[in-house]
């Protein structure tokens, strides 16, 4: 697979980023009307964010055809890349000793579906480098947000008056999950008829302690439209049976979608059940416990972007690490490569590198505790680096994120904002695209960020 190098923005993109510079200075109300009218449309619609107002701007992202295709192309490839990832874990200790946080659960993670993608549902989180290409910061292979509001989203902004795009000729129905917000539900039918050789009938939605609710209602009614019994159920309410995974009915489940925190369920002894019969697949789950963790963990692209590794993939899919995934590696004391693939000390190198590098731990969620090198103080560095070789944690080459003019309704004011783009791929194939902006370094919905339609010219 080629695939040139593309711009970060369109044309169409600079036109409304000059539009609404020039109407906030002569007409903000107009933008506002517009904007409490979409925000309006999304509440009366039913889109949330864990009981809060879904943060739709009414700025769109716009990018054109040949960055569609060329996010599409890199999307689904890396699908396939993390298939090998997988299977590379099974059998490869070096690979192993990247994920210590599940080394207690190997026997379970290592069990794998015989389908292809193993990754059924997930998120590519992107940016784009200095060089031009997109580059995938995180894999979200677990539960993403958005996967049905997302699509929701997009058309009812497309339905709302627009003073930004008056005149543009923009398209969101080329993503099909706008094109079709059932996109969805209807990928976890058929990833259950493909394991099964039978239709579904019974489904949970999956979840613990009450954490990571968004979206968790359309998806249960999803499904409940398409005909299947649908629940949403606590992973310590179901049981290990002889006749397969009961909920506390004791009906079989046939299918489960796991909406929750891994690092939460591995350590909680009343899981254990549900744990054994997602590992023997007594049970279909969306995603597989590799997904849940070793794929979603941030080391994967420790493992993609080092050399050690790079013989157990063909030609075609070294040249697409090269381009589309950063240097990242595992933080921990020995000798590794930089960047420009000459030996180093690694944490002499984080040390003396702050500006242009980041520390994430490897396993959390919503931006928790990301250091950006740059915008930190030497002594705070220090010590997140003492922590960081103590705990899981990666560091990686800082990706400078483009920027936008938004409306940022909590301060009802416009913005610059960071932004990046992140790719949805449902069966291995791309399902649609969000962006994210925020005032943060570090971008996340939880954390106040808010989401930009992604509309093709």
């Amino acid at each position: 697979m080629t695939i040139a190098t593309v711009p970060a923005i369109s044309e169409a993109d600079a036109r409304i980023e000059r539009r609404l510079c020039e109407l906030a200075t002569y007409d903000s109300a107009s933008i506002w009307e517009a904007q409490d009218e979409l925000s309006s449309a999304i509440a009366e619609a039913g889109m949330h964010f864990e009981g809060r107002a879904y943060p739709v701007c009414l700025r769109p992202l716009a990018i054109d055809c040949g960055l569609a295709n060329h996010l599409t192309a890199t999307a689904e490839a890396v699908i396939k890349l993390l298939d090998v990832a997988a299977e590379l874990y099974c059998c490869n200790e070096d690979v192993q000793d990247l994920f210590p946080a599940y080394k207690h659960l190997r026997h379970w993670i290592t069990i794998l579906p015989k389908h292809r993608p193993i990754v059924r549902i997930c998120r590519l989180d992107g940016l784009f480098g200095s060089d031009g290409y997109y580059k995938i910061i995180e894999t979200n292979t677990e539960a993403p947000g958005g996967v049905i509001q997302n699509g929701l989203a997009a058309k009812v902004w497309s339905r709302i008056p627009n003073p930004l795009t008056h005149g543009l000729s923009l398209d969101v129905s080329k993503q099909p999950f706008a094109k079709d917000p059932t996109c969805f539900v209807r990928e976890l039918v058929s990833a259950y008829h493909s394991a099964a050789g039978s239709e579904l009938k019974t489904a949970a939605v999956v979840n613990f302690r009450g954490r990571y609710a968004n979206e968790v209602d359309w998806i249960v009614n999803g499904l409940r439209d398409a005909g299947v019994k649908a629940t949403l159920l606590d992973v310590s309410t179901m049981k290990l049976t002889p006749r397969g995974l009961v909920g506390p009915d004791g009906e079989l489940i046939e299918l489960v979608y796991n909406k929750l925190d891994p690092r939460d369920v591995i350590e909680a002894c009343e899981a254990e059940d549900y744990l054994r019969a997602c590992a023997a697949q007594e049970v279909v789950s969306i995603n597989p416990w590799v997904s849940q963790c070793v794929l979603s963990d941030k080391a994967i692209l420790a493992l993609l972007s080092d050399d050690r590794f790079s013989s157990n993939f063909n030609a075609e899919q070294i040249s697409l690490i090269a381009r589309h995934v950063p240097w990242t590696r595992l933080v921990r004391e020995g000798v590794t490569t930089d960047p420009n693939r000459r030996r180093i000390e690694l944490i002499s190198y984080i040390r003396k590198n702050k500006t242009d590098l980041v520390l994430k731990p490897s396993n959390a969620t919503r931006g928790e505790h990301v250091l950006v090198g740059r915008l930190t103080s030497s002594e705070a560095w220090e010590e997140h680096i003492d922590r960081a070789a103590r705990n899981p944690y990666v560091v990686q080459e800082y990706i400078a994120p483009g920027e936008v003019t938004a409306l940022h309704p909590p301060s009802r004011s416009f913005k610059k904002m960071a932004y990046g783009i992140d790719c949805y791929v449902f069966g291995g194939r791309l399902a649609g695209f969000q962006s994210r902006a925020s005032l943060d370094p570090v971008m996340n919905v939880g954390r106040s960020g808010i989401l930009l339609p992604i509309a093709i010219d």
